[in-house]
């Protein structure tokens, strides 16, 4: 299987819980259709246009978090729009409705980005070249942002890589996030904290209802487990990646 490596990052993000409502939670990393959405912006389709394009059948997303993550929550003001919408509501002298966001930072001490990197195999070799190719020359249909429009990000080139894909038989690490449905046992390791993140979107259906929802794991390192699914073994920059598609 031939996979298109690139790298995400960004100083903050949001990625909305579809579920939560009088407040903005955010998951810790970006879910499949958040990352669908992306692709489909670098390659300029137009919103809810690309859900059967990327779905799972036909799309292979896997994802790796490549740094520590943070949650801060920040008080936000949101303007009041409720018609008849004026001149001077969206100035917000209307009135303001404060709503408090759970953004995520990097968990360095320092200033640092968010650093994901994305594993991309599309069954139509058209596409997955057109993403590749605007992906390396930074040639985006639509900015790139991390859930919120003031959340832009830097998407980078790693490479294109030939993968093997196979069924493992006992514990293997892996260094993707997992899909919990994947998992015969865990077996934690020490050293390495894990986490858990449900009722994550994996796929839209029309009218942008989640067609599929997933619990997923990942660690501070490799996450060892036994797992009942296909994995993918690359190499990527000198580095052995073990993986599972989202």
């Amino acid at each position: 299987m031939r996979l298109t490596v690139f790298d995400i990052r960004s100083f903050f993000a949001v990625f909305r819980k579809h579920h939560s409502t009088t407040s903005t939670l955010s998951y810790s990393f970006p879910p499949r259709t958040t990352i669908a959405g992306m692709l489909a912006a670098i390659l300029g389709y137009e919103r809810d246009s690309y859900y059967d394009l990327f779905s799972s059948g036909k799309c292979r997303i896997a994802l790796q978090v490549k740094g520590d993550v943070r949650h801060a929550t920040n008080t936000v003001n949101y303007l009041i729009t409720d018609r008849p919408l004026t001149i001077k509501k969206l100035r917000g002298r209307g009135g303001r409705k404060p709503v408090h966001v759970d953004v995520l930072l990097s968990g360095q001490l320092c200033l640092n980005q968010l650093f994901y990197r994305v594993f991309f195999n599309h069954e139509d070799e058209r596409v997955q070249g057109e993403l590749t190719e605007r992906i390396r020359q930074g040639r985006f249909a639509y900015p790139p942002y991390l859930g919120t429009a003031y959340s832009l990000a830097d998407v980078r080139y790693v490479g294109n890589v030939d993968a093997e894909v196979y069924r493992p038989d006992g514990e293997i690490e892996v260094c993707t996030v997992l899909p919990k449905s994947a998992i015969a046992r865990l077996h934690p390791q020490e050293g390495t904290k894990i986490f858990f993140e449900e009722l994550v979107p994996a796929d839209f259906s029309e009218g942008r209802r989640p067609a599929r929802v997933e619990t997923y794991v990942y660690g501070t390192g490799a996450v060892r487990a036994k797992l009942n699914c296909e994995v993918f073994s690359c190499t990527v920059d000198g580095e052995k990646v073990v993986g599972v598609f989202m």
